[in-house]
């Protein structure tokens, strides 16, 4: 049996296993998806909370209601990827083997590895542009 794993489960993530589980026949393939979060949050609806068009509870949902019929939820977090052992491993020690690994773990900014992007410089010349 083939073993396709995507780590998040976040719109990318459970777009993939939808859309691949129609294709990926089984017995013959495994899906798997690893993410440590318990909710899912819908960020497009948070531009239409202000209007009354969603509620918090439109927004917000548990992580197994968009997962896939047949798909496997393993809630870790990942610790690492060892793409020449074919494994990821969860900071609890559980080790997933994949013969297909999908990586859908979305953006985080991260302007301290830029240099000058956190400083106090950068926030000003942001400010002076903003207000010119």
């Amino acid at each position: 049996m083939k073993h396709l794993v995507i780590l998040g489960a976040g719109t990318a993530g459970t777009m993939m296993a939808n859309h691949l589980k129609k294709h990926l026949k089984r017995p013959e393939w495994r899906i798997s998806i690893i993410d440590e979060r318990t909710e899912h949050h819908y960020q497009p609806g948070y531009l239409f909370l202000p209007f009354d068009i969603y509620d918090p509870e439109d927004i917000v949902k548990t992580i197994e209601e968009f997962i896939p019929k047949n798909v496997n939820l393993i809630q870790a977090k990942i610790d690492k990827i060892v793409p020449a052992e074919n494994k990821v491993i969860m900071t609890n020690g559980t080790v997933a083997i994949y013969d297909v690994l999908i990586i859908a773990t979305g953006a985080r900014t991260a302007p301290e590895e830029i240099e000058g992007m956190k400083g106090e410089e950068w926030q000003k010349s942001v400010f002076d542009f903003l207000y010119l």
